[in-house]
């Protein structure tokens, strides 16, 4: 096994979000349309409920473009060498030797399966993490007494320490945790090595 080869990077999952993108952007329009004929311009009847329900859909679908666009821009990715796992989000970077993860699995993450990890120790885990940006969201991991509580929060009720969301990866979650699990124990790169 050489420690020297080019890592092997999951990107996020474009096509997810430029659908999701184009969805949005249809459903904008309608619900703007729905907004137009329930308040009838020029006419003396007004149908509240349906420009009620058109504004509640230009308002969804606006947030949720905004949502998509956030998610796009921001840095997610997963480089995974011989050494180590490397996890960039929105606001750390976490680099994660394969002799620290104890564990790799699939759990429902939110109602969506997810590939999860278990460390062998938390804090020497975090001793890795570069945290480089602030985010919006209150409850976004920012700092290490953060991720640190947030880690062993999620390790005694849910079972795991790390979630790494697949919807935002282009790989789906039993895929991911297949390829680290093979990472993880060497035989992705004995494959991968010239015969």
């Amino acid at each position: 096994m050489t420690l020297n080869q080019e890592p092997i990077v999951v990107r996020k999952n474009w096509k997810r979000a430029v659908w999701s993108l184009v969805i949005v952007f249809f459903f904008v329009p309608i619900s703007a349309w729905l907004v137009y004929l329930g308040l009838r311009p020029g006419r003396g009847e007004v149908s509240w409920s349906m420009a009620l329900f058109g504004l509640l859909g230009v308002v969804a679908f606006g947030g949720s473009a905004i949502l998509i666009v956030r998610t796009m821009r921001a840095p997610w990715r997963l480089e995974i060498s011989p050494a180590q796992l490397s996890l960039f989000a929105p606001t750390y970077n976490l680099m994660i030797p394969w002799e620290k993860i104890a564990g790799i699995a699939v759990d429902t993450v939110h109602r969506r399966l997810s590939c999860v990890l278990i460390f062998e120790d938390v804090a020497e885990v975090i001793q890795s993490a570069r945290f480089h940006a602030r985010y919006a969201q209150p409850d976004a991991v920012t700092n290490a007494r953060t991720m640190q509580a947030r880690m062993e929060a999620n390790f005694s009720t849910l079972g795991y320490h790390l979630a790494i969301p697949s919807r935002i990866l282009e790989m789906g979650s039993e895929e991911l945790a297949e390829l680290l699990t093979r990472a993880r124990t060497g035989t992705l790169w004995q494959e991968e090595a010239p015969q």
